[in-house]
């Protein structure tokens, strides 16, 4: 394994507040975009994605300008024989899917967000640069929201008069189109105020965490309150355990127990006994019907899929005929709620694989070796509580692959730090 001091190697390439400007520019149009408090219209929907394609654009530039200053060994770490057989396989769904330039528009955005992603983990010089930044990032997207829920509360939180989902009335999404993305965003804060604390910025750091968690409560999001706690326990668990076989099974152990009692209760009739013996009448919150629903119409297209970012669009799901067991509740569906399933349906049981194989499995070996360079052990701890929140949620949400989702950008950040990680050291 190549060993290699970042800041050393990377510090006389680039300026340094050229890359504070991308670190911090990227990460703030991803997690609060240029439309942010829409609440439930859709009104600035068209002029906010021209503004987003503009902007991401531009960041992606900028981004690629600062890579271009820097150490091409450092850039050519990302290389990953999987990311680009993943890729390869998206593009060759773009030309299976039926709307082909719905899924092209949405395969150019998700290599720009790549992009920006992959360039922003390379703008900090160091450790302390990062918590500074981290924590400014965390800190300007906690007072925005703070700040909505005063200005803008008809927008800032769910009400009863929402066309969608006036059941949620109360529960806070701030800037974010739904609660269910707000308790994730959250989430994710959360951990970076842990991180921040413990980097030594203890006031920001307990402001942070304090102010996310509240903010969390206040969702009422079933998945991010359940599993905020109980991947910071699991995060733990895996930073104390000095075996790498044990700490693989530790993290992804129980993420293949609730893929089991999620998709699993649907396509295995006794997992399905079981969940209703021990929770009766549980159905996710209506998903069963909806990953039914999908995985009925995935045996059409099994091998290839339907085509990024078409299915729950098209014709065949807005107007397909209610079955017999079904309430007709997946018709108005923008996705799957669970982002497996819609990598199925888009890319196919080959596409399904080699995602996670890439967001998956490669994640944990990156954080094993991670591991060995102690100077990178408080960043990695922090990317391996994003990634396992992210990829746990992704059972009962969806979010993978969709444009500028800001909990996907949160997963593509994490999963490209840790493979940054598990190659160089990271100056203090």
């Amino acid at each position: 394994m190549t060993a290699l001091t970042a800041q050393s190697s990377t510090r006389e390439g680039a300026d340094f507040g050229f890359r504070s400007f991308v670190f911090i520019a990227s990460l703030l149009l991803a997690w609060i975009s240029t439309a942010p408090f829409k609440g439930d219209g859709a009104e600035n929907y068209a002029s906010s994605n021209v503004l987003n394609q503009l902007f991401f654009t531009g960041l992606a530039i900028a981004g690629m300008a600062a890579l271009c200053r820097i150490d091409g060994k450092l850039v050519r770490s990302y290389w990953r024989a999987s990311w680009a057989l993943m890729f390869v396989w998206i593009l060759f769904s773009v030309f299976r899917s039926d709307d082909f330039a719905v899924s092209l528009r949405a395969f150019l955005f998700l290599v720009t967000v790549t992009i920006i992603a992959g360039a922003s983990v390379l703008m900090p010089t160091g450790r302390a640069h990062f918590a500074w930044m981290i924590a400014l990032v965390a800190l300007v997207l906690l007072g925005l929201n703070y700040l909505g829920l005063l200005v803008w509360p008809d927008l800032a939180m769910h009400t009863a008069a929402d066309r969608n989902e006036a059941q949620h009335a109360g529960s806070w999404r701030g800037s974010f189109d739904h609660k269910s993305i707000a308790g994730s965003m959250m989430g994710v804060l959360f951990f970076v105020g842990i991180f921040v604390f413990r980097a030594g910025l203890r006031l920001r750091g307990i402001a942070i965490t304090a102010l996310a968690l509240v903010f969390l409560l206040s969702t009422r999001s079933k998945t991010g309150i359940g599993l905020a706690p109980a991947v910071l326990g699991l995060s733990l668990a895996c930073s104390w355990v000095e075996s790498s076989r044990l700490r693989t099974m530790l993290a992804l152990g129980p993420f293949a127990l609730m893929v089991t009692f999620t998709l699993g209760s649907v396509l295995l009739p006794p997992v399905d006994h079981i969940l209703q013996a021990l929770s009766p009448g549980q159905t996710y919150t209506g998903r069963t019907e909806i990953w039914g629903f999908a995985l009925d119409r995935l045996a059409q297209r099994p091998i290839v899929g339907f085509g990024l970012e078409t299915f729950w669009a098209s014709d065949a799901v807005k107007y397909a005929e209610i079955g017999e067991n079904e309430t007709g509740i997946s018709s108005g569906m923008p996705h799957g709620h669970n982002s497996f399933l819609d990598a199925a349906v888009h890319f196919g049981i080959v596409g399904l694989l080699l995602v996670a194989v890439v967001l998956v499995i490669a994640p944990i070996r990156d954080y094993n070796r991670a591991r060995q360079f102690p100077e990178n052990r408080l960043i990695a701890d922090l990317m391996l509580q994003i990634w396992l929140f992210t990829i746990y949620s992704a059972n009962l949400e969806s979010f993978f692959f969709r444009r500028a989702d800001p909990v996907w950008f949160a997963l593509l950040f994490a999963v490209i730090y840790l493979r940054f990680l598990s190659r160089y050291r990271t100056a203090p």
